[in-house]
């Protein structure tokens, strides 16, 4: 057993830390959502009160980042590049992303007593920012045809990329992506593709009506890196460590802004807290909380809680607090992670100036492959790579031996998003009266066909350009092994048990409030974390103006 038992913890006396009517709304968790949320509400004038598990990374780790950020890449330190590396552990689908080499993205917090199904790909984040830690950085924003079956559309979502992009940066530029995914605003700047990266592109471009014809959409990657000069302090230096983590900061995280908020005082921030269930109570919300330091469960009273923990805390504290059944369901846009071989001129590739993220983004719209829209993001060769293969394809590596490096220097990988109609989900379970939960896959007949139309159209479309995708390496993610999932408490017109308003509130709440991925309807594949931001500013928004404070 991992964590304390609820049982016991009920057993003991509440501290409570009570706030008036007037006092702060409390937003719970600090990843994107929770940022934008936040900033939403400061600026309509209100108080806010973040409260969060806070992990961080550890303080040697920390050392070693902080160093590096002090200098430029030529200077850092041997010892320092290799403690903060991407490592196999993290590698494959089964693997978990890191933060320059630790597992504070997904480390548990010693509190919840959580049993995962090895199906299962998801985990719940404790850290600073969470998931934003290790995300790809994508910002393509939702279209109607992805909100097809929403209670609200692409529209409404409009203010909200506007704001989210006052404070993260936003790397692109126009293209041809622009006819179908405009522009939010005028970019910051594009930033310097791989020699593989470009020709890619450059080849994408000159077989353009082909490929539309096919229902491709394709353009450069948008994403929320620091673009700008002098390097390092005002944009990226091209290290190539992207993956790793960015010493300097240049890809965004939550925690740039929740930090931020807190050193300038317009927020209060109080981390060490796992927060277990919510209700309201006499015009306001109850929020019960674990403290990781041990001592007695924290009580917070507030007119307002906005749940933004991310999507599995988010749906956990539902259900213990009877606003979920013991049993929900979350829905996942599953991911198939699919090499391509590049036949073409690839010059030094790795060894030449670039990032590398996602190079480039396609999209797939053909109804005769898939109802709904898959989302591809290319990634070019990078450091990780030949250890990725190594650790996912074991016995291919050994018989390549030492020509596996010049191999994976051939290679394209994309993360292919289906939407979570065509994908498996993950079953969150309350066990022994809510003392422990249990996450199971929930497997979909279809995905497996659906999988297989769409790497058959990949081999007709994009194999006779050069971009020949190698089905038989393709791995395809468990449940949540993507990270793009949500839709526990799916948004509606007209509220049922299970669901919410359309401004995130369980059905017979009128004080909580919904803002994470948890509330869409559905999950649209490709990018979800700037989509996810964007409603939580527009609810949090909207309650501000019907709750002026």
């Amino acid at each position: 057993m991992r964590g304390r038992a609820q049982g016991q913890v009920k057993q003991r006396a509440r501290s409570e830390a009570p706030v008036s009517d007037s006092g702060p709304s409390v937003v719970i968790g600090a990843g994107p959502t929770a940022a934008a949320a936040a900033k939403a509400l400061l600026g309509a004038g209100q108080r806010v009160l973040v409260v969060d598990t806070g992990l961080s990374l550890e303080p040697e780790r920390e050392a070693a980042r902080q160093r590096m950020a002090a200098t430029t890449p030529e200077n850092w330190q041997p010892a320092d590049v290799s403690l903060t590396r991407f490592t196999a552990a993290g590698a494959s689908a089964r693997g978990y992303k890191r933060l320059f080499g630790s597992d504070v993205a997904f480390r548990d917090d010693g509190v919840l007593e959580l049993s995962v199904d090895p199906g299962v790909g998801a985990r719940p984040s404790y850290a600073l920012g969470g998931l934003s830690n290790v995300w790809g950085s994508g910002l393509l924003q939702y279209t109607d045809r992805d909100l097809d079956g929403w209670p609200i559309v692409a529209s409404e979502l409009a203010d909200g990329y506007r704001a989210v992009l006052d404070y993260v940066p936003y790397a692109g530029e126009e293209d041809e992506f622009a006819e179908r995914y405009p522009l939010v605003r005028v970019p910051d700047g594009p930033l310097i593709r791989t020699e593989a990266g470009q020709a890619v592109l450059s080849r994408l471009r000159r077989h353009r009506p082909a490929l539309a014809a096919a229902g491709y959409h394709f353009g450069a990657s948008r994403l929320a890196v620091r673009v700008g000069h002098p390097a390092p302090a005002n944009g990226c230096v091209y290290c190539g460590h992207c993956l790793d983590g960015c010493p300097y900061g240049h890809i965004y995280s939550a925690a740039q802004t929740i930090e931020e908020l807190r050193r300038e005082g317009l927020i209060e921030y109080r981390s060490g807290l796992h927060v277990d269930r919510v209700s309201e109570q006499d015009e306001g919300v109850l929020v019960e909380a674990t403290a990781l330091a041990g001592g007695p469960p924290v009580t917070i009273r507030s007119p307002r809680a906005f749940l933004a923990a991310g999507v599995i805390s988010t749906t956990i504290i539902l259900q213990r607090s009877g606003l979920l059944p013991e049993r929900a369901e979350i829905a996942d846009s599953q991911a198939l992670y699919l090499p391509f071989a590049w036949i073409g001129r690839t010059g030094e590739t790795g060894r030449e100036p670039g990032h590398t993220l996602a190079q480039t983004s396609i999209v797939l719209d053909d109804p005769a492959v898939c109802a709904n829209p898959i989302h591809i993001t290319l990634y070019t060769y990078n450091d990780g790579l030949t250890e990725r293969a190594r650790e996912a394809h074991p016995r291919l590596s050994g018989l390549l031996g030492p020509a596996l490096d010049t191999v994976t220097r051939r290679l394209a990988v994309g993360i292919c998003f289906f939407h979570s109609d065509d994908s498996d989900h993950i079953a969150t379970s309350l066990v022994d009266g809510g003392e422990s939960v249990r996450l199971e896959p929930v497997l979909n007949p279809a995905a497996r066909a659906t999988f297989r139309r769409f790497q058959h159209a990949l081999l007709r479309s994009l194999g006779p350009i050069g971009l020949l995708p190698l089905a038989p390496l393709a791995e395809i993610a468990p449940p949540g092994g993507g990270y793009h999932y949500g839709a526990s408490i799916p948004m509606s017109t007209r509220p049922g048990f299970g669901q919410c308003d359309t401004l995130g509130r369980p059905s017979a709440t009128r004080r909580i409030h919904v803002v994470d991925a948890s509330c869409f309807p559905s999950v649209p594949g490709g990018a979800i974390t700037f989509s996810g931001m964007a409603n939580s500013h527009r609810i949090a928004t909207a309650v501000a103006r019907e709750d002026p404070r």
